[in-house]
């Protein structure tokens, strides 16, 4: 009967600490969902600025071309800051999809039945995503670079987001250990024999 209680204690106690470790692992799973998205967006957000900048160079060598009566002539540069905007397009494209598929993921996450069968995630080849996350690759070919200090302050965030999610987890494994302690000092405080009767 004394070891009943005990083991009823015990188990009450091993319940709460893995739901504490169970909270800390959704955490750190939001947290890196999260920092994931935030890339995207900015991966997104700089491809468009590359873009929009080779749109306006583009437009002031169209400019030139017709200050000079000489429509037909493309040259080099022009043709280059084309395949600019191709590329930027298909990056933003391929980013989309990225924060598409990570959104629809985070939903069946939060939203999944335990008894419905798993479907089997979309393949991410890992090209795709190399590709994604170099953004601006074509940055080299103009004066200035507005996206380093975005960059770098994405990255900062994202590390300290993942620092907290470890942290957090740490925690809760230094709770758990604090509980499991407390019960079994409890117990032999209450009992010093072993035995509750």
């Amino acid at each position: 009967m004394s070891q009943a209680i005990i083991d009823k204690v015990k188990s009450t106690m091993n319940t709460a600490a893995d739901t504490i470790t169970t909270v800390a692992q959704n955490f750190v799973e939001k947290n890196r969902t999260k920092a994931k998205l935030n890339r995207l967006r900015m991966v997104m957000k700089s491809e468009s600025e590359l873009m929009n900048r080779a749109y306006i160079a583009l437009g002031k060598e169209y400019y030139e071309m017709l200050k000079k009566g000489d429509v037909t002539a493309a040259d080099e540069k022009q043709k280059n800051l084309l395949g600019v905007i191709d590329n930027s397009k298909a990056k933003i494209a391929k980013a989309r999809e990225c924060y598409r598929m990570v959104l629809e993921s985070q939903s069946e996450f939060v939203y999944a039945v335990p008894s419905a069968p798993e479907k089997k995630p979309a393949e991410v080849k890992q090209e795709d995503v190399v590709d994604i996350t170099v953004a601006c690759s074509n940055e080299d070919d103009y004066d200035s670079n507005p996206f380093d200090a975005v960059a770098e302050k994405a990255e900062e965030v994202a590390e300290k987001a993942e620092d907290a999610a470890e942290k957090a987890a740490e925690t809760a494994a230094d709770a758990k250990e604090h509980i499991a302690k407390a019960v079994k000092e409890a117990l032999d405080e209450e009992y010093p024999d072993g035995e509750p009767f």
